[in-house]
């Protein structure tokens, strides 16, 4: 009786030994299928991965694509109504200048220590200068003496302000060319070298030669347009808003104006909010056909003074006016030539 109880209660622990074995069994099966279920190949997962990543770089594409976009838009935005700011500036690739007429008037490059040997002619291409001419660029700038430049601030679109320009080297490279040069009033000597008049030194005035004198190859003053240069409107060209100043040492700073009449029919410029108190300075004006306005002969009025056998350093500058009305988008391709010539007239009774 008591083994019949003992195999009965053997049998039931085996029965839930079975029972419970095949739950297991049952879950790790439920779990394998669902691993499986879920379970990619390697195919199929790059797959899953390449389609991610498309919708990825595609979200980042299309900001790519709208960044430029607004980075195109803002370029253009800055070349239509920035006169005062443009990608490619104005060039001076070179500057003659000569000097004759009465007093045998010469001139001289400034070779740092002094003049250099005295001729009729100064090429500025090659003459000596910290910064090459054609490596300087012509960023239209304002002054209100032709001695301290200002560029511009702006507030949208329009020109509210401006800020001195205080880098020697900054203005000399972007915005003025400068140069510096010697010219001196020889006197008439006899065979010994002796000076053949006598009395007081002689003075005279220096000028610039108006129209073109006949017989002479090079003659007058003048600043135009490379014949290689290519604007961006035909007939446009960044010469007729060139100012040029000369300076000597005691004497006031005289400004040019080559190409006075002349104008660009290219509207596109900043709202100019400066003009009342900048370049508003008198000015040498010479009209188209090389005549100056209020001189003798043509010629200008003068420059400034010199006396006889002094070596007179002379310090020019040449820059684009921002506040005249020619200075547009159109010349931002220009490239610039040009023939200076300096006469002299004896004053009477000197100085």
């Amino acid at each position: 009786m008591e083994k019949r109880g003992k195999r009965s209660v053997d049998k039931k622990k085996e029965r839930a030994k079975e029972e419970q074995a095949k739950t297991g069994q049952a879950k790790k099966e439920a779990v394998k299928k669902e691993e499986a279920k879920n379970e990619q190949s390697p195919k199929e997962q790059r797959k899953k991965e390449d389609r991610m990543s498309e919708d990825g770089d595609g979200k980042q594409g299309l900001k790519a694509r709208l960044l430029m976009c607004l980075l195109y838009l803002a370029v253009l935005s800055t070349a239509t109504y920035a006169w005062f700011t443009m990608n490619n500036k104005p060039k001076v690739l070179n500057l003659g200048l000569s000097a004759a007429a009465a007093g045998d008037l010469l001139i001289a490059d400034d070779l740092g220590a002094g003049p250099g040997e005295y001729d009729e002619e100064l090429d500025l291409k090659t003459a000596t200068q910290k910064f090459p001419m054609e490596d300087v660029l012509l960023n239209p700038v304002t002054t209100a003496d032709g001695q301290t430049f200002y560029a511009p601030v702006y507030t949208g679109k329009a020109v509210t302000d401006v800020k001195e320009i205080t880098d020697l080297d900054e203005l000399n490279q972007q915005y003025v060319y400068e140069k510096t040069f010697y010219l001196k009033a020889g006197s008439l000597k006899n065979s010994k070298g002796d000076r053949v008049a006598k009395g007081a030194m002689k003075t005279y005035e220096i000028m610039l030669l108006g129209p073109e004198q006949d017989g002479e190859e090079v003659s007058g003053c003048s600043i135009r347009q490379s014949d290689k240069a290519v604007s961006t409107v035909p007939g446009d060209t960044a010469a007729n808003s060139i100012r040029v100043s000369f300076e000597v040492e005691g004497q006031d700073i005289v400004i040019w104006e080559p190409n006075s009449d002349k104008h660009n029919s290219d509207t596109e410029k900043a709202i100019d909010n400066v003009r009342g108190t900048y370049g508003t300075y008198k000015t040498l004006q010479q009209t188209s056909d090389g005549s100056f306005v209020g001189g003798e002969d043509g010629n200008s009025e003068k420059l400034f003074e010199i006396e006889e056998e002094q070596d007179v350093k002379v310090t020019m500058r040449v820059w684009m006016e921002g506040t005249d009305e020619d200075c547009t988008n159109s010349n931002e391709l220009d490239e610039l030539i040009g023939n200076i010539q300096f006469i002299s007239s004896e004053v009477k009774g000197g100085r």
